[in-house]
Protein backbone atom coordinates (compact mmCIF):
# COMPACT_ATOMS: atom_id res chain seq x y z
CA UNK A 1 0.00 0.00 0.00
CA UNK A 2 2.92 2.33 0.87
CA UNK A 3 4.82 1.92 -2.63
CA UNK A 4 1.26 2.82 -3.80
CA UNK A 5 0.84 5.98 -2.54
CA UNK A 6 4.42 6.85 -2.55
CA UNK A 7 5.35 5.85 -6.62
CA UNK A 8 2.30 4.19 -7.80
CA UNK A 9 0.04 5.96 -10.72
CA UNK A 10 -3.12 6.43 -9.53
CA UNK A 11 -6.05 4.97 -11.83
CA UNK A 12 -9.75 6.25 -10.13
CA UNK A 13 -11.52 6.67 -7.09
CA UNK A 14 -14.71 4.01 -6.96
CA UNK A 15 -17.03 3.31 -4.52
CA UNK A 16 -16.70 -0.34 -2.91
CA UNK A 17 -19.28 -2.97 -0.93
CA UNK A 18 -17.76 -4.42 1.63
CA UNK A 19 -19.85 -7.64 0.99
CA UNK A 20 -22.97 -7.84 -0.54
CA UNK A 21 -25.38 -6.08 2.14
CA UNK A 22 -22.48 -4.05 3.82
CA UNK A 23 -21.33 -0.81 3.87
CA UNK A 24 -20.03 1.17 1.52
CA UNK A 25 -16.05 2.94 1.28
CA UNK A 26 -14.71 4.91 -0.61
CA UNK A 27 -11.58 3.22 -2.61
CA UNK A 28 -8.91 4.34 -4.26
CA UNK A 29 -7.22 1.77 -7.24
CA UNK A 30 -3.58 2.69 -8.44
CA UNK A 31 -0.86 0.37 -10.50
CA UNK A 32 2.44 -0.13 -9.00
CA UNK A 33 5.41 -1.36 -11.13
CA UNK A 34 8.32 -3.40 -8.78
CA UNK A 35 11.49 -5.05 -10.21
CA UNK A 36 11.10 -8.97 -9.01
CA UNK A 37 13.72 -11.71 -9.57
CA UNK A 38 11.76 -14.21 -11.94
CA UNK A 39 13.64 -17.45 -11.56
CA UNK A 40 11.98 -19.06 -14.86
CA UNK A 41 14.12 -16.05 -17.00
CA UNK A 42 16.99 -15.81 -14.62
CA UNK A 43 16.60 -11.86 -14.52
CA UNK A 44 14.83 -8.85 -12.95
CA UNK A 45 11.59 -8.01 -14.69
CA UNK A 46 9.41 -4.76 -13.86
CA UNK A 47 6.04 -6.52 -12.78
CA UNK A 48 3.13 -4.04 -12.62
CA UNK A 49 0.33 -4.72 -10.37
CA UNK A 50 -3.09 -3.28 -9.76
CA UNK A 51 -3.90 -2.59 -6.18
CA UNK A 52 -7.09 -0.87 -5.12
CA UNK A 53 -8.04 -0.06 -1.07
CA UNK A 54 -9.63 2.05 1.21
CA UNK A 55 -8.17 4.01 4.49
CA UNK A 56 -9.97 5.33 7.34
CA UNK A 57 -10.43 9.13 8.81
CA UNK A 58 -6.71 8.55 10.45
CA UNK A 59 -5.28 6.81 7.61
CA UNK A 60 -4.70 3.22 8.68
CA UNK A 61 -5.83 0.54 6.31
CA UNK A 62 -9.72 -0.16 6.39
CA UNK A 63 -10.43 -2.68 3.44
CA UNK A 64 -8.35 -4.33 0.26
CA UNK A 65 -10.42 -4.55 -2.11
CA UNK A 66 -8.06 -6.11 -4.78
CA UNK A 67 -4.22 -6.94 -5.66
CA UNK A 68 -3.11 -8.87 -8.14
CA UNK A 69 -0.53 -8.26 -11.37
CA UNK A 70 -2.16 -6.12 -14.43
CA UNK A 71 -1.70 -8.77 -16.76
Amino acid sequence: MRNALRSGRFLNSQWCQQKPGGPWAACDAYTVTQAEWIEAAFKSLDIQYYVKFALNKSGKLLLVVSCHTSS
